[in-house]
């Protein structure tokens, strides 16, 4: 999955408030969200998004989880654009750390290569999701066109009336767009 199609980033959301970081599972995110507000820091460089656009299910896949939502992605001349991601994640030898999966693979590939991590230097994402205290972040690494890097990050926070995300994009250090916004539990 290179950069090029999409740099892989959602906004995510954490299990129930009840629980403490030492209870928080990956199962505890599992479920079907509703956004219900956004903000965004620049309205200029972000395309037009409404809070149904962070609607998104998270649903378990063999041992790990899978992710339906809304992504941002750019556009060679660096236009953001909203697209929808479908990523599955398995977890990985270090606690609490995730690795993208792309789904099945051939003996052949198995063989050769890792698919589940991708290499940014043939223009390939990494994208990886750690679970940390009471919060899932997903983060998203690419190389651009001039050999610099895009870096995402999206994670959630459960609150007292739904949950809080946050989507950041840095490019070169330089961040280019926030994304914020409360979600509530939509139904399973």
């Amino acid at each position: 999955m290179g950069w090029r199609h999409v740099l892989a980033a959602t906004t995510l959301l954490v299990g129930s408030s009840a629980a403490s970081a030492a209870e928080i599972a990956i199962e505890d995110f599992f479920g079907k969200w509703r956004g219900v507000e956004i903000s965004i820091d620049d309205t200029e460089q972000a395309p037009k998004l409404s809070p149904s656009d962070l609607d998104m299910a998270v649903t378990g896949e063999d041992v790990g989880f899978r992710i339906r939502a809304l992504a941002l992605g750019r556009e060679p001349d660096g236009t953001l654009v909203a697209r929808p991601i479908d990523a599955t994640f398995a977890p990985t030898e270090t606690p609490g750390v995730f690795a993208f999966d792309p789904g099945h693979r051939s003996l052949l590939s198995s063989l050769f290569a890792d698919p589940t991590v991708g290499n940014p230097l043939e223009g390939d994402t990494l994208l990886w999701a750690r679970l940390q205290d009471d919060a899932l972040h997903v983060y998203s690494l690419a190389i651009d066109h001039g050999g610099g890097y895009a870096l995402e990050h999206s994670t959630g926070r459960l609150t007292g009336d739904g949950m809080a995300t946050r989507y950041e994009l840095r490019a070169e250090n330089d961040r280019v767009v926030i994304v914020e916004g409360r979600l509530e539990r939509a139904g399973d």
